[in-house]
C-alpha cells in the first residue's frame, strides 16, 4: 500500500475508532466498496462505521455525479417496480465459532444496480455497520450501501439533515433523511423491532426508484446478533486494551486483496492497530503519523501489522512489545473458508 494510500485509510479509521457518536452518513459510517479509491472514498465518508467510532466500518452519503460534474439526471424509473427483475437474496455469511466481530445487522434483499456486491461489516462501542459496494459503475460512479443500527431509541438525525414521512417498514414508522441546503433526499429511517432506529444510506440516489429500492431493502434487513468470520483469533491479548473498533472490508477490484480488516484498541488514552491481510499486497497498517513504524508477522498468507502511540504501554511491553502482542493472534488463513472453524 501506498503512503499516501496508508495515511487516508488512517484518517478514516481514526475518525471511526474516536468519533464519539456516528456522522451523518464507518462511517467510520463507517460502512458502508471498490478498490482502494472506492474503500477510501466510502471511509472518509462513513463507518460512520459503525459505532460511536465507527461512525465507522463506515460516514456522510454523495450524490451520483461525475467529477465535479452537476448532480447526474435521474434514471427513469420502471413503470411499476415490479417490472423489475430483483436481485437474489445475499445469502448471510456462515457465523464464526468466537471471533472479536460481531453483528447486529445484515442485508437481505439488495437491488440491480449493485451488482455483485461485496459486504462488509464493522463495530465499534456497541454500533454495527454494514456496507455494500459493487465496481459496476452507474451514471460513471459506483453505488453502494451503508447500513447501521443506531444506539439510541430516539436518536436525531445528523447535523445538516432533518426528516421527512416516509412509507412505513414493516409497518413501523419510518422516515427519509434529507439535506438542509438542497433538499436532497440522502437515506431511510426506521424503528426496529427492538424500539432502536436504523439507517440506511446511498451514494447513489436516481429519484424514486431509488426510494422503492430503499425501502425494498429496509424490509428485507436481518436484525439479531451474530459473529462475523474473521481472519485472526485474539488470544491471550493483555487486559488492558479495550477493543474499541473491528472491521473486516471486502475490495472489489481484482488488483486488490479480496479482504482486509483491522482491530484497534485503546490503552491509557493512547491507541494501538492491527492490521490483517492477505500477504503480497504491501504493509498494511494505520499510517497516522503519530503511530510508529509498524512491526509484521506473517504466517498461513497472511499478514499482521501492529503500530500505535501505546507500543509503549506498560500491558503492550509485559506482553512482548507489537512483536510480542502479534503473537497472541490464532491466524486462521487467507482462504475466508476457513475463518468459520
Amino acid at each position: 500500500m501506498r503512503t499516501h494510500e496508508q495515511r487516508d485509510l488512517t484518517a478514516r479509521l481514526s475518525a471511526l475508532a474516536e468519533a464519539p457518536a456516528p456522522p451523518p452518513a464507518l462511517d467510520a459510517s463507517a460502512v458502508i466498496a471498490r478498490g482502494r479509491v472506492r474503500l477510501r472514498r466510502r471511509r472518509q465518508a462513513l463507518i460512520g462505521v459503525v459505532a460511536g467510532s465507527t461512525a465507522a466500518v463506515l460516514a456522510g452519503v454523495l450524490l451520483l455525479r461525475p467529477a465535479g460534474g452537476p448532480p447526474a439526471p435521474a434514471v427513469p424509473a420502471p413503470t411499476a417496480p415490479s417490472s423489475v427483475t430483483p436481485s437474489p437474496t445475499v445469502a448471510p455469511t456462515p457465523a464464526a465459532a468466537t471471533g472479536p466481530l460481531s453483528t447486529e445487522v445484515r442485508f437481505g434483499w439488495l437491488p440491480q444496480w449493485l451488482a455483485h456486491p461485496a459486504v462488509g461489516y464493522a463495530n465499534s462501542d456497541g454500533r454495527s455497520v454494514a456496507t455494500a459496494a459493487t465496481t459496476v459503475a452507474v451514471l460513471n460512479a459506483v453505488p453502494d450501501l451503508k447500513l447501521q443500527l443506531l444506539r439510541d431509541t430516539d436518536e436525531s438525525p445528523a447535523p445538516g439533515t432533518h426528516t421527512a414521512t416516509a412509507p412505513s417498514v414493516a409497518g413501523r414508522e419510518a422516515r427519509w433523511l434529507v439535506t438542509d441546503g438542497s433538499g436532497t433526499t440522502i437515506g431511510l429511517h426506521w424503528m426496529t423491532g427492538s424500539g432502536r432506529w436504523a439507517e440506511l444510506r446511498a451514494t447513489v440516489w436516481l429519484g424514486s426508484k431509488i426510494q422503492d429500492d430503499l425501502l425494498r431493502v429496509a424490509a428485507d434487513v436481518r436484525f439479531g446478533g451474530s459473529d462475523v468470520p474473521f481472519p485472526v483469533r485474539p488470544t491471550g491479548v493483555p487486559a488492558g486494551l479495550r477493543l474499541r473498533t473491528a472491521e473486516v472490508h471486502r475490495p472489489t477490484k481484482d488488483s486488490e486483496p479480496k479482504w482486509s480488516a483491522i482491530l484497534s484498541y485503546t490503552v491509557d488514552d493512547k491507541w494501538l492497530s492491527v492490521t490483517i491481510q492477505p500477504d503480497g499486497f504491501g504493509t498494511f497498517a494505520d499510517g497516522r503519523t503519530d503511530g510508529g513504524t509498524p512491526v509484521c508477522r506473517v504466517e498461513k498468507g497472511v499478514r499482521l501489522c501492529a503500530n500505535g502511540t501505546a507500543a509503549r504501554a506498560p500491558s503492550v511491553q509485559a506482553a512482548g512489545g507489537l512483536a510480542g502482542l502479534l503473537e497472541r493472534f490464532d491466524v486462521l488463513g487467507a482462504d475466508e473458508a476457513s475463518w468459520a472453524r
